[in-house]
């Protein structure tokens, strides 16, 4: 299994690159980097074209959308027999106990092991494990112009897994956000 940390967003409501906040010490790309790297094969950072980075990248190979889901079609381009844990790089309550618990609970006979939404009760797609199963389906969607990842899941038979703390799945997309998240 591959690590990817989605990372190609524009930031356009933080401002700034998220992959390069820091919440632990570090920017979050090199927390997830380290974090990823204690499971996976390999570990990828997700970019679009106008960024880049020292550690490993992928770049989006489909730029007609701004979707999670092209950074995830792109991994799966670049190794497509691999399975591919999916960390967005805006989620800083991520941590050990939440990737060995998802690991954990894997089902490689399922498309993807995916968290539940705590608040919209659906599959969270920024942290997920997609099996290689799921790629044709994702892009099937892509080439519908369907951009939701989560609307995939949906349509998927996956392993959906209760979050053992739900704050661990938290996006923090504005500065309100980070200056809330830094306090806690």
């Amino acid at each position: 299994m591959n690590g990817l940390i989605l990372s190609g967003g524009q930031s356009s409501r933080m401002g700034r690159e998220k992959r390069l906040i820091q919440y632990h010490g570090k920017t979050q790309e090199a927390y997830l980097f380290e974090l990823l790297g204690k499971f996976c094969e390999k570990v990828f950072v997700s970019l679009n074209a106008n960024q880049h980075s020292d550690y490993p990248y992928i770049y989006d190979a489909y730029h007609e959308m701004n979707s999670p889901l092209v950074g995830i079609l792109s991994a799966f381009q670049h190794e497509p027999e691999q399975a591919w844990l999916v960390v967005a790089c805006d989620m800083p309550f991520v941590t050990h106990e939440t990737i060995q618990y998802l690991i954990e609970a894997r089902d490689i006979s399922q498309k993807a092991t995916a968290f539940q939404n705590p608040d919209e009760l659906f599959p969270e797609p920024l942290i997920t494990i997609y099996e290689p199963s799921i790629f044709s389906d994702l892009l099937q969607a892509y080439q519908q112009g369907r951009k939701s990842a989560m609307r995939v899941l949906s349509q998927q038979p996956i392993k959906l897994i209760q979050a053992p703390n739900p704050q661990m799945l938290k996006s923090i997309n504005t500065p309100a956000e980070y200056e809330e998240a830094i306090r806690k």
